[in-house]
């Protein structure tokens, strides 16, 4: 039997935590790229604001709007999955920059790692391995299924079959 003090155990390394930020995305997401050519993502984004109430309800006291950021990777999946209007949640840090069009310092969120706000966000997670998932996607990309559509491709409605045997009302009856 082993002697559980003979390997000695190194306490566990501090966790990663980072800034927050929590919003509703207000503008059209766009992607664009930097001077150095790679991705960036902007929205202009708004983040109500809720006062605490002794009685356990809350207030809510105004919105305020924001610039968000993400660049390389993350930039591309959030242009891919979020949309204006939805609500997310980001990992990452507040910085100060210069608005190029008016020369003023501004700040700015820039997100490491986002995605869609759990508490006003209902979706199905794939949890099939990503390696997987890409051969899957690249296969269905090449034969889709019938009747099977990604989030992106599914249509706002299903259009309704032309009968002709349908003739439109008859006035007068």
């Amino acid at each position: 039997m082993a002697d559980p003090d003979e390997h000695e155990q190194t306490p566990d390394p501090a966790p990663d935590i980072r800034e927050s930020f929590a919003g509703i995305i207000k503008s059209e997401p766009t992607l664009g790229t930097t001077r150095k050519g790679q991705a960036k993502f902007y929205a202009k984004v708004a983040q109500p604001h809720w006062q605490a109430e002794d009685d356990g309800t809350f207030t809510k006291t105004g919105v305020t709007y924001h610039d968000l950021v993400a660049y390389k990777g993350t930039a591309i999946r959030a242009k891919e999955r979020l949309a204006k209007d939805d609500y997310f949640i980001a990992q990452g840090r507040q910085e100060e920059y210069v608005s190029k069009s008016t020369g003023r310092t501004k700040t700015r969120f820039v997100a490491y790692k986002f995605g869609h706000d759990m508490a006003h966000t209902r979706y199905e997670v794939d949890r099939t391995p990503r390696r997987q998932a890409a051969e899957r996607q690249a296969a269905g990309r090449d034969a889709p299924e019938q009747g099977r559509h990604t989030p992106r491709q599914m249509p706002a409605f299903d259009q309704p079959e032309h009968r002709q045997d349908r003739q439109p009302p008859a006035m007068g009856m």
